[in-house]
């Protein structure tokens, strides 16, 4: 483990540096094929996880490598830059080979991070097309739609294959009108950040108590000045906020469409679209939250508010920053792994 781990840690200092020419190349690419990335967010998204990656965290994190390693298939979502790169840490971290399936939408930077710590001494990690995965691995790693997810249930099962298989959830925050203008600008991010595609994004927001949305809403054109909207939010946003406009549903909007905020039922709507939910009280946003747990990835507030849910819960500007070892969907993937 020590030569893997360290070829890791090595790759990450380069890849921290911004010029680094293999970090340059792959986020070029990225941004040329099919998705809602934007330089901003794919730059703000490498930093972040690069500066998880030391030796330390890695071995407080993974423990002892595995005795006896496998064939592990991981096929990875493209919803946010490097959502896969979790997966590949723990795998390779614990001493198994990795045999990964990455997402036209982001088929570069996991790639270029694997070949890069490989190139330190790290493993030859493979990346192949998902059709036949589950066929030829001893366990296999999926995030992707319900519908994939269903699909990679049945078979897996056909074929004894252990798996871990991660869904649709999206994330929610509660705010109480005491939050600072710092607060509020997190929450922002929480919301915009990816263009809202990803689990961890905060697709409801339960306003409690009588308090006034607009600075909440302030704060949402305040964070597309940093992290500007993609080319393609506006479009996506203007059936839905024409069909608003026609019924007199109450809704607000940035500048050029850059964001849309409605007024209505606690149910996500599509990306980039927030909804705003008024309840008399915390206690009703927990008793939501209970009920839905099973749909949610984290639950966003501010540190001081006192919140009692069962979904992961991290502060206000927190639900974009993963910590190395968090748990997507609720489950331990290190445990899991060390358990086949």
């Amino acid at each position: 483990m020590t030569d893997v781990r360290k070829a890791i840690v090595e790759a990450a200092s380069r890849w921290r540096h911004e010029e680094h020419p293999a970090r340059v190349e792959a986020c070029a690419r990225t941004l040329e094929a099919d998705n809602r990335f934007t330089a901003e967010a794919l730059a703000f998204a490498v930093n972040q996880q690069m500066e998880l990656i030391d030796r330390e965290s890695l071995d407080g994190w993974l423990g002892d490598g595995v005795s006896a390693p496998l064939d592990v298939g991981v096929i990875e979502a493209g919803n946010v830059p490097l959502a896969g790169l979790q997966d590949y840490l723990a795998v390779v971290g614990l001493g198994h080979r990795f045999i990964g399936s990455v997402s036209s939408r982001s088929p570069w930077l996991l790639p270029a991070f694997a070949e890069e710590a490989a190139a330190f001494g790290g493993p030859e990690a493979q990346f192949v097309d998902h059709d036949g995965l589950p066929e030829v691995v001893d366990a296999l790693i999926a995030s992707g739609t319900d519908e994939t997810i269903e699909h990679l249930t049945m078979v897996t099962d056909e074929l004894g294959v252990p798996a871990l298989l991660r869904g649709n959830r999206y994330s929610v925050a509660v705010v109480d009108g005491r939050e600072s203008e710092d607060e509020r600008l997190g929450l922002a991010e929480d919301v915009l950040l990816h263009e809202g595609l990803g689990c961890r994004n905060v697709a409801i927001v339960f306003g409690a108590g009588d308090i006034d949305a607009d600075p909440y809403f302030e704060a949402l054109s305040v964070f597309r000045g940093t992290f500007p909207a993609h080319a393609r939010t506006s479009g996506s946003l203007k059936m839905q906020q024409a069909f608003l406009d026609a019924v007199n549903a109450p809704h607000a909007y940035g500048e050029g469409l850059v964001y849309l905020v409605s007024r209505g039922d606690a149910e996500p709507q599509v990306p980039g679209h927030l909804r705003w939910v008024p309840v008399d009280d915390v206690a009703g946003a927990e008793l939501w939250i209970r009920d839905h747990e099973e749909s949610l990835q984290v639950v966003s507030a501010r540190s001081g508010l006192d919140l009692r849910v069962p979904a992961e819960r991290v502060a206000l500007g927190e639900a974009q920053r993963p910590t190395l070892d968090w748990h997507a969907d609720g489950r331990d993937t290190v445990a899991w792994l060390r358990a086949l």
